[in-house]
């Protein structure tokens, strides 16, 4: 019986024990789970503030490089507009397209670029137009026509092409090379190619972006638009001041010139002659083969007129079949020599059925006055020249008299020769 408590004791006490050992383990191990679960509690908000803020870095750097990237184009839209301000501001060609070229070769710090414009007179060819790092010589010797493979190129796609991408041709890509030439431009305006422009390599030796590409692109359209205003503006002038018959320069011009020049003479005490000149029996002319064929007489005698003169001569149809001629710092010599080879030269030209002029052949009277000597007022100077045409027409036609001489003529013989 005592065994069996004693046995029975034991293991009851051991029960206990091992009860108490169990909670007390529990416990221990509940705390230390604890424990673990806050420690991996505190280390999961850890990493995930730290992914946090390496993602809030992230989007930051992002940020600030598109907030550089947004200034940058806000800047080249200033910029390109502020462009588009000036050029589109030119009405002369010349000065628009040499702003164009600088323009350009600032913009991209290229070397070289040449302009060439679609001619007038020939839509086939395209002429140098300007040349900014080459010589016109040198711009010259790259030649195109609109039908061209890479002109054609060029404007059906309406945007820079870059050379060396288009050409096929060893011979032609090392041709455009020689000229240091990598891009071209097609200038377009109203579904029309008006002109395109060659532009050389970047100075930093780097080759076109994109970017540099929709530049181009976008200066070139503004440019193109400019140009074709510019070339109207000119035509509109052009046809203000010239005559529609023969192309010279018309009354209303001619007024404005000979008092600029009559001023310009006075300033520099320099001389300046007026020639006004008329054709002979040119009613007889007009009125038996018709005003078509009179018409053609005066254009052809304006031809000559130009052949005749130097480029600061100014030449003007003065009214019917009259016109004149103002011949800066020439003297009365000067002048005379010069009216006596014009006579000469329409006396010789062939015109159509000249035969039925009264001398067998169509002729011109000339007169001259020269500033300071017969004249000191531009009004007074147009007075003199007349009338020494008046004498030469009185002496016969065909024939050249200065103002100076008319004190040389007898005022009997110019009455018993008065035709008119």
């Amino acid at each position: 019986m005592f065994t069996s408590v004693s046995v029975g004791y034991k293991l009851f006490v051991g029960a206990v024990l091992l009860l108490t050992i169990a909670i007390l383990a529990n416990r221990k191990l509940s705390s230390r789970i604890l424990t673990i679960t806050d420690e991996l509690t505190e280390s999961g908000v850890l990493l995930k503030t730290k992914a946090y803020r390496q993602q809030i870095d992230s989007k930051t750097q992002e940020l600030t490089l598109l907030n550089r990237e947004l200034k940058r184009h806000i800047y080249e839209l200033h910029n390109l507009f502020q462009i588009s301000l000036d050029l589109t501001a030119i009405r002369e060609l010349e000065q628009l397209i040499n702003s164009y070229l600088n323009t350009v070769i600032g913009q991209l710090r290229i070397k070289n670029a040449v302009l060439y414009l679609v001619d007038t007179h020939n839509k086939r060819t395209l002429h140098v137009s300007k040349a900014k790092g080459l010589t016109e010589e040198e711009a010259e010797k790259l030649t195109f026509e609109t039908t061209d493979n890479i002109v054609e190129t060029v404007f059906q796609k309406r945007q820079p092409i870059v050379i060396a991408d288009e050409l096929t041709s060893l011979k032609e890509i090392e041709y455009f090379r020689h000229y240091d030439s990598e891009v071209i431009t097609p200038l377009i305006h109203s579904h029309k190619l008006i002109g395109i422009m060659v532009s050389g390599s970047k100075i930093n030796g780097e080759p076109y972006t994109q970017t540099d590409l929709e530049m181009l692109t976008l200066i070139s359209n503004i440019v193109a638009v400019a140009i074709a205003n510019a070339q109207l503006y000119h035509r509109l002038k052009e046809q203000s001041i010239t005559d529609e018959l023969t192309g010279l320069y018309n009354y209303r011009y001619f007024r404005i010139r000979l008092r600029d020049e009559v001023s310009r003479a006075r300033r520099s005490a320099r001389p300046v002659s007026l020639v006004i000149l008329d054709v002979d029996h040119f009613k007889n002319y007009n009125d038996t083969l018709g005003h078509p064929a009179g018409d053609q007489v005066l254009k052809q005698i304006a031809k000559i007129l130009m052949n005749s003169v130097r480029d600061t001569d100014v030449v003007a149809r003065y009214g019917g079949e009259e016109f004149c001629i103002i011949l800066p710092e020439v003297d009365e010599k000067g002048t005379k020599i010069f009216c006596e080879r014009l006579r000469q030269n329409v006396e010789e030209y062939p015109f159509f059925k000249e035969e039925i002029q009264p001398n067998n052949c169509l002729t011109i009277s000339l007169g001259a006055a020269t500033y300071p000597n017969d004249a000191k007022i531009t009004k007074e100077l147009l007075i003199k020249a007349d009338a020494a045409l008046y004498y030469a027409k009185n002496l016969g036609r065909n024939r050249v008299c200065l103002y100076t001489e008319r004190n040389m003529i007898s005022p009997k013989l110019i009455q018993s020769q008065m035709i008119r």
